[in-house]
């Protein structure tokens, strides 16, 4: 076998081993929103759900400041010159963590001061989870970059087969409550750290150059990770306070049905950055243009089937995972559908200001996005209920691809004449 053909073999194997993680990362998130939604039902589910946006409200502002910008970075980066961005950025990984913990734990100690709720006690195991799930995002992606994906296997079932295991556990000897379910993600996240931890260096050198670059690379992408969460999650804030938890623990049901498309989602987001920092760098922007659109091209036609097939079928779908009782809520998949196709939509064009290092435009998409929820959710949940809020985070996303359509491609950046050619 020539030296090509083992390269070629070598990079099937990790893609193969790529989208293993992927499915193994949505299945375990898949069956453990089963089991929670099963063990709790919806109201305390939903109870779980407004307390897990804190998480995801943080994993967005780490992803923004630290791994995004090292996905577009360091794969323009060569040997030692890598090695010392990574070992300098694993400093400012813990740093950063660090503050979420302190943040989360101040909020504690005020809401203790001033109220209290049924929220506050989940305050400093939430803060744990913050640090752990930062870091380990952190550590799984420089894994990926190092094309180490044995790795990132390792370290994410320990993760995420490790809290299915726990809950399990739980639940056969009737110890399964929404404190104990977070007690064993924070285990899981602890000694996935631990595990990760090995063999990334920490360094101060030129720390400063990288918070400096960092800063210029994601000045933009800090505000958007607020706006975007505030756009989507606020129409579901309001949803708990107008509908009740049950609305919020239907929504997530819902979205953990349409788990099987996070995979796509988290496999793009895995591999697409790195590849398009690769192309850019090589062969210049066309060749990035080009890259972006035969990948979603070829994606496209598969997850608009996927859709198609959970839309037609989303009341037994339901029925089967969560009992008969969840098929009333078949609408709410339905409606869905529609906005994660928007969401596909969005992500070529997102990678492509990502690569060129021009993210404003993100930001502005969002920033329209989350003036329309402001505006709009109490309204429309007030007169549609569960109607409005559907419609809001759809026309939400609508927003941001029209942004993208008049900040990114009207530009002489990514021309419309440059995608029909492609075409």
């Amino acid at each position: 076998m020539n030296l090509l053909s083992r390269i070629k073999d070598a990079k099937s194997f990790s893609k193969g081993i790529i989208l293993l993680d992927q499915i193994m990362v949505s299945g375990s998130n898949f069956f453990l929103g089963i089991i929670l939604v099963r063990a709790f039902g919806l109201e305390e589910y939903g109870i779980f759900a407004l307390i897990w946006m804190s998480v995801l409200f943080a994993l967005g502002i780490n992803q923004a400041f630290i791994t995004k910008p090292l996905l577009s970075i360091a794969p323009k980066l060569k040997n030692e010159e890598q090695t010392n961005y990574i070992a300098g950025l694993h400093v400012i990984q813990y740093f950063l963590s660090a503050v979420f913990f302190v943040t989360a734990f101040l909020l504690y100690a005020g809401a203790k001061l001033f109220f209290a709720n049924e929220f506050t006690a989940f305050i400093p195991l939430i803060s744990i989870i913050i640090f752990c799930q930062t870091v380990h995002d952190f550590y799984r992606k420089t894994y990926l970059i190092k094309d180490q994906t044995l790795k990132v296997l390792f370290l994410d079932v320990v993760l995420y087969l490790g809290q299915i295991v726990g809950v399990l556990t739980l639940l056969l000897f009737g110890k399964l409550t929404l404190t104990t379910a977070l007690f064993v993600i924070l285990i899981a996240n602890l000694v996935s750290v631990l595990f990760g931890n090995y063999s990334i260096k920490f360094s101060l050198l030129n720390y400063k150059k990288i918070l400096i670059r960092h800063f210029h690379f994601s000045k933009w992408l800090l505000g958007t990770s607020i706006l975007q969460w505030l756009s989507g999650n606020y129409f579901i804030i309001v949803g708990a306070s107008i509908l009740g938890t049950s609305a919020v623990g239907a929504i997530r049901m819902v979205q953990n049905v349409m788990g099987l498309c996070h995979i796509l989602f988290l496999a793009m987001e895995s591999i697409i950055p790195i590849k398009a920092a690769q192309q850019y760098q090589a062969e210049g922007e066309n060749s990035l243009i080009q890259y972006l659109i035969n990948i979603t091209k070829k994606s496209g036609l598969g997850f608009s089937l996927l859709l198609l097939v959970i839309g037609l079928f989303a009341g037994p779908i339901l029925s089967l995972i969560y009992g008969t009782t969840a098929a009333n809520y078949a609408y709410i998949v339905v409606a869905y559908t529609l906005l994660y196709f928007l969401v596909f939509i969005g992500h070529p064009f997102r990678f492509y200001l990502r690569t060129i290092e021009k993210t404003s435009p993100i930001f502005f998409a969002y920033c329209f996005g989350s003036l329309f929820s402001l505006s709009s959710a109490y309204p429309l949940l007030d007169h549609f209920g569960m109607n409005g809020l559907l419609f809001g985070l759809i026309f939400t996303q609508l927003i941001n691809i029209l942004t993208y359509y008049f900040f990114s491609i009207r530009t002489k950046h990514f021309s419309v004449q440059k995608i029909k050619k492609s075409l």
